[in-house]
């Protein structure tokens, strides 16, 4: 009888996930990850049957188009976050009753329904367990499809090719269902549960099969006990030892010799899953046994009459077209076998391994749980132990930086002062002709263009490869306030120029004044901010427009 699995489980970045690796693997193609770089190459993978694209209904009607490596790429490129879902996966069970065809256009049935429920894009995979597999253990009946669906819905755009736009209904956060009116995400994954079941019995049912059921086994009052997770390290042992069997047994071959392999698990884990499979299968066979009974006795009561749990049933009297007067004739008995029910001894062995394996189940999980604990509080002192060294450490650089920084603050001061003495050592060479550098007027102007030089040296400085981060910095700042310096004291020469008593004086002061400032402008302006450029270009027209004012004046005869 069929077995009904559908199981969905999201392709996520946050786990290290990718939708073009998984969709390689399921199809058993190569296909190529733009967003990361990397070619995924699974085409020698076994057991894979078919895997197609399956569009909505309207993108199809519609004749777009779109292959499975430009798919899923546009799903990666589609999503910006690093822990984004960039595909969700369901996992169905195919029934081996029906053949390839009909296992085939039954998960395509289902994709195509989903496809068109959620506006999204299927890529349906159908495998089968290979040989190896099922050498190793594998059920040769479990053929399942794995479908891949797009978590944002396509559409398409002006130039009639396929865009992945807003996140599907499935996809959003409960809060956000809730907003819209929509029911959990949990009730959704339910529903479509349901929806397999609906779609697998319509075609169970158009070959006389079995139908599935989407309840649980407790549901179903089935008592069958789940195995116990293995986990990828204890898989991995299981595989190993298993190979290991197969290459003993194969050179045990080419000796002539026989060997026996050992198919008993290499771990804990195996055995109690393996002893649980054993007491299910008991368990099942009981189950089986049970319903053969019910229908067995169904049909005798209907067609012969016999004893149940001492109650007499007699045939069924006549239907209402029998003939009134026709003597009514009793069948004669059969001497059908009674069905075999199962014995106590077999019911009696299978609760006591259930009761065995729950206190082992109840032992294992109570271990994992202090051995979790366990681990849990180690690496919570080793945690607190690394924060511990962490903090020391930034502490320790914090004091290690502060220590630098100051070292590199004196030395800055130390190297300021020498550059400034090493220019008022030829403070005569700054002073302007005609200018009495111990005037107010003559001081300021002076100060200008010992600023010049002073900026020149700083530049030299900071170009200087020993000059560090720190007193580039500080260089910088200086030739700021040197810059503000500069707009200050040209304006207030200004007006200390306007203050002159003869007309000649302040001509000759207002040039030499221009001089110094132009000076100071052309060799240093690419190197200061904008708002202090506009100060000194403001400054320097002021001085121009009274330079002007100044010779126009004398040309009218006003000045002495």
């Amino acid at each position: 009888m069929a077995i009904f699995i559908a199981s969905t489980k999201s392709i996520s970045r946050g786990k290290g996930q990718s939708a073009v690796a998984s969709a390689s693997y399921r199809a058993g193609v190569e296909l190529e990850d733009k967003r990361y770089g990397k070619t995924h190459d699974y085409s020698k993978k076994h057991g894979v049957m078919s895997a197609d694209i399956i569009l909505p209904s309207a993108l199809a009607a519609a004749n777009a188009d779109i292959d499975r490596s430009e798919l899923w790429n546009k799903a990666e490129f589609s999503e910006k976050r690093k822990d984004a879902r960039v595909a969700r996966e369901w996992l169905v069970n195919l029934p081996y009753e029906l053949n390839e065809q009909e296992r085939k256009e039954l998960a395509h049935s289902f994709a195509q329904t989903l496809a068109d429920r959620y506006g999204t894009i299927a890529d349906c995979a159908i495998h089968q367990p290979t040989q190896k597999e099922v050498d190793r253990g594998a059920d040769p009946r479990n053929f399942h499809a794995h479908i891949l669906f797009t978590t944002r819905t396509a559409e398409l755009d002006g130039n009639h090719e396929i865009i992945l736009t807003d996140k599907a209904s499935i996809e959003l956060s409960d809060n956000k269902r809730r907003s819209l009116g929509m029911a959990r995400v949990s009730h959704e994954i339910k529903d479509v549960r349901q929806i397999w079941e609906q779609i697998a019995n319509e075609k169970l049912a158009e070959h006389d099969h079995k139908l599935i059921d989407s309840r649980s086994y407790a549901a179903q009052g089935i008592d069958i006990e789940p195995q116990l997770k293995m986990g990828s390290v204890a898989t991995k042992l299981e595989r190993d030892k298993y190979e290991r069997e197969l290459r003993k047994a194969e050179q045990a071959k080419e000796e002539g010799k026989h060997y026996e392999i050992d198919k008993t698990p290499a771990t804990q884990l195996g055995t109690i899953n393996e002893i649980i499979n054993e007491r299910n299968e008991l368990v099942w066979g009981v189950e089986l046994t049970k319903n053969q009974i019910v229908n067995d006795a169904a049909d005798a009561i209907i067609l012969n009459g016999h004893k149940i749990e001492g109650v007499e049933h007699s045939t069924p009297p006549p239907s209402r077209t029998t003939v009134a007067d026709e003597p009514i004739k009793k069948p004669e008995p059969t001497s059908a076998p009674k069905p075999k029910a199962p014995t106590l001894d077999a019911v009696a062995k299978a609760m006591a391994m259930a009761q065995g394996i729950k206190s082992k189940r109840a032992d294992e999980q109570k271990q994992k749980e202090v051995a979790l604990e366990q681990q849990r509080q180690c690496e919570l002192a080793e945690q607190q132990k690394r924060e511990q060294a962490e903090r020391e450490r930034i502490e320790q650089a914090r004091a290690d930086r502060a220590r630098q920084l100051a070292l590199e603050n004196k030395q800055f001061l130390d190297d300021k002062k020498a550059l400034y003495a090493s220019v008022m050592e030829q403070l005569e060479q700054h002073t302007q002709k005609g200018i009495d550098p111990n005037s107010k007027t003559g001081k300021l102007i002076l100060a200008i263009s010992v600023a010049n030089e002073v900026m020149h040296s700083f530049n030299q400085y900071t170009d200087n490869p020993d000059t560090t981060q720190r007193q580039r910095e500080l260089a910088s700042n200086e030739r700021g306030a040197l810059t503000d310096l500069v707009s200050d004291k040209s304006q207030q020469a200004l007006n200390e120029i306007k203050n002159l008593h003869y007309t000649s004086e302040r001509k000759t002061h207002t040039a030499a004044l221009q001089d110094v400032l132009t000076e100071f402008i052309d060799n240093h302006s690419q190197n200061i901010e904008k708002n202090q450029q506009q100060a000194l270009q403001s400054a320097q027209k002021e001085i121009t427009d009274y330079s002007n004012e100044i010779n126009r004046s004398r040309s009218y005869g006003l000045g002495r």
